[in-house]
């Protein structure tokens, strides 16, 4: 993706578009709260390797082929290849049911792909319940039965700290009203480029300030 996509999104959004589309989707995939259209940033799913890719989400405007809650995917057990779960932790109730639905339905040495926000501001989409560190990570993914549990930060402290200025901006109540245009278009499009390199050379301290985390893990 162009850095001049960013001007329009988040740095959220652009990592988590870099990880997916970089991530191996094959057989029969299953997109827990993914859209089929009006899609977010700019991955889109693959066919080359993947036999189907089939969306479950509760909000029937997004025509899913699974209409229900992720506690319960009306689907025989060993059903598919690959689990995504994008951005979509954070905002269930009980997300350690979803993680032991998904693993029941995955095939026998099966991926789970999931992403989660860590130091991202608040979204409703409908509700914002948590931030998981990679322990919490690794604790509930190993209690719901995962395997071979990995875990990469998704950018830094500077794409930490451009979103922070992004949602600040974009805020109705924010106090910056008569500047905001003028920081937007003239000052943001440049601390993207900068920002950028500057994660580069300090990624070694992305492991404790990130955007969030790119996880993946197997079926036993």
């Amino acid at each position: 993706m162009g850095v001049k996509k960013l001007k329009f999104i988040s740095f959220r959004r652009y990592w988590l578009d870099k990880f997916l589309s970089a991530s191996d989707f094959s057989g029969r995939v299953l997109d827990v709260g993914g859209v089929k259209n009006d899609k977010r940033g700019c991955f889109r799913p693959s066919m080359t390797k993947a036999d189907s890719w089939e969306y479950l989400n509760i909000d029937e405007k997004t025509s899913p082929d699974y209409l229900c809650s992720s506690e319960k995917i009306p689907v025989d057990n060993n059903s598919y290849d690959v689990v995504l779960i994008a951005e979509v932790l954070e905002h269930l109730e009980n997300p350690e049911k979803t993680l032991r639905e998904s693993l029941r339905v995955l095939k026998a040495g099966g991926k789970l792909i999931a992403t989660m926000p860590f130091l991202y501001p608040v979204h409703a989409d409908p509700f914002d319940f948590q931030r998981w560190t990679p322990e919490k990570v690794r604790m509930e993914f190993g209690k719901a039965g995962f395997d071979e549990i990995k875990i990469e930060c998704m950018g830094g402290f500077f794409s930490v700290l451009y979103d922070l200025w992004r949602v600040f901006l974009n805020d109705e109540n924010c106090r910056l009203r008569c500047l905001r245009k003028v920081i937007r278009k003239c000052i943001l499009p440049i601390l993207i480029i900068i920002y950028i390199n500057l994660d580069k050379f300090f990624a070694p301290v992305n492991k404790k300030i990130t955007t969030g985390f790119y996880i993946t893990a197997v079926k036993k």
